[in-house]
């Protein structure tokens, strides 16, 4: 259960991130530079540390020694390019079709696939059935983020093509969960797993800006406020967690304790501290609550069956 809850909070944690990457976003009038500052900043961050901090140096030495071995394939390696593909996407379809459609649409993609990636056995935890337990709990955990963002989609838009590349970054990000778990196996430290993921995910944001600088973006003066640029900080912290975790408690639930903390944070967030045209309604409470009490009684059955089945072989 301990690493269930570590994936709630730091799924937690991506609210603040994505209330920090939002404003930086505000600030520069422009998202994908907002998001390649982030990534810089985290990779900057985490480069650092690898430089001071001899065992994440030997980390990065057993990525390196890995791949040319072969025992890690290339595109174990790229995973990273899924979270700056998924800010690439997110900047272009949320003005077409709403946050409410692309939430939906990218965790319904996420939910799904992530089934099918621990049915293949494709994360370091092995492979998962889907069972009746863990197919319900992917369903209401939809649903009830559907309630959460309902208010939204009043003013949301139905087409096809942006609902498309919605569903198709929440696969993508379940694939980057499985293979960031194979490489921090290769690596045993959580944080040179990190390097290369916020190095991938920096190349495909350098080449989006580029494409969005040509045909006409802009980027406005950097803000001087230092809050706004903790984004990339916060994004460390998830990866690293995330990558360690998801080998003990597989994609799906990493998905799901996830986004839950996702929403549980942005509840949080938008009492405690609310944005502008932010409020908490009684859709989001209710959303949220369905979520946890979804995950939370999946987990507990799925530990207690597993522990009536260690003590009694026969109980299979």
């Amino acid at each position: 259960m301990f690493y269930s809850l570590l994936a709630l909070v730091v799924g937690s944690l991506t609210s603040v991130q994505s209330r920090v990457n939002g404003q930086l976003s505000k600030d520069i009038h422009n998202g994908i530079a907002a998001a390649l500052i982030s990534f810089l900043s985290g990779w900057l961050f985490v480069t650092l540390v690898c430089i001071l901090w001899k065992p994440d140096r030997n980390g990065l030495i057993n990525i390196w020694k890995a791949v040319r071995a072969r025992r890690l394939k290339p595109w174990e390696v790229i995973g990273g390019m899924g979270g700056g593909f998924f800010i690439a996407i997110q900047s272009i379809t949320v003005p077409i079709i709403g946050v409410a459609i692309f939430t939906i649409c990218a965790v319904g993609g996420q939910t799904i696939s992530s089934m099918v990636l621990d049915l293949l056995g494709l994360s370091p935890s092995g492979k998962h059935k889907v069972t009746p337990v863990r197919a319900i709990t992917a369903i209401v955990t939809l649903i009830s983020v559907t309630i959460a963002v309902y208010p939204d989609l009043k003013s949301s838009t139905f087409r096809f093509a942006p609902i498309a590349f919605a569903i198709t970054v929440g696969i993508v990000i379940s694939f980057q969960q499985a293979v960031n778990g194979r490489v921090n196996v290769v690596s045993t430290r959580p944080l040179a797993t990190t390097f290369v993921n916020f190095l991938m995910g920096s190349t495909v944001l350098i080449i989006a800006l580029i494409i969005d600088l040509v045909r006409g973006g802009t980027i406005g003066a950097l803000p001087t406020s230092f809050v706004v640029y903790l984004g990339g900080i916060i994004g460390v912290v998830y990866i690293s967690v995330s990558a360690f975790t998801v080998r003990h408690i597989g994609i799906l639930n990493m998905i799901l304790f996830s986004v839950t903390g996702q929403l549980i944070g942005a509840l949080l967030l938008d009492w405690l501290a609310p944005a502008a045209h932010t409020k908490v309604t009684a859709y989001l409470l209710t959303g949220t609550a369905m979520t946890l009490a979804a995950v939370l009684s999946s987990r507990l059955f799925t530990l207690n069956r597993a522990k009536k089945v260690l003590n009694n072989p026969l109980a299979q």
